[in-house]
């Protein structure tokens, strides 16, 4: 997959998993929105390992690394349990967080399929996505890590 298709894909289908308590909001916390929900993770986490695969910087199994701290937010929002609050489930859904930009990271690299750069610091379509991947990595980490482990 091109990376400009890739990115095409892939921007709004992580906008899309960003929008917890919407999503949580209108389907409810119960099976149907763990359905929903998981169906679309299923199509987000395909598009990161056809592009991880297709890309040749990294084994395409580290796709669900993309899509674990989401997964992580929903299921703990269906269980709705007290024991998310543990600050050993926070550093963990932190690390996932940053496992997740690394990943997103080199898969917006340049692959195989698309042009090469001499140097990383001419290629501004690299430059423009990583920025907004660690900008919607920290508001979206920080959204949800409050509706979480801050509950009143």
């Amino acid at each position: 997959m091109k990376r400009l298709n890739y990115i095409y894909w892939g921007v709004p289908l992580f906008v899309l998993l960003s929008c917890g308590s919407l999503l949580t909001g209108l389907l409810g916390t119960g099976a149907a929105m763990l359905a929903v929900v998981f169906a679309l993770i299923i199509v987000v986490w395909g598009v990161v390992w056809v592009r991880l695969y297709t890309g040749g910087r990294l084994r395409p199994e580290f796709a669900i690394l993309t899509v674990l701290p989401h997964s992580a937010y929903y299921l703990a929002t269906y269980f709705d349990s007290k024991l998310f609050t543990d600050p050993t489930w926070q550093n963990m859904f932190g690390l996932s967080w940053l496992a997740f930009v690394v990943i997103m990271l080199i898969s917006l690299r340049p692959g195989r399929t698309d042009e090469k750069h001499t140097r990383m610091a001419k290629d501004s379509t690299f430059i423009i996505m990583a920025i907004l991947t660690v900008a919607y990595a920290w508001s979206t980490m920080a959204t949800f890590a409050n509706q979480l482990f801050y509950k009143q």
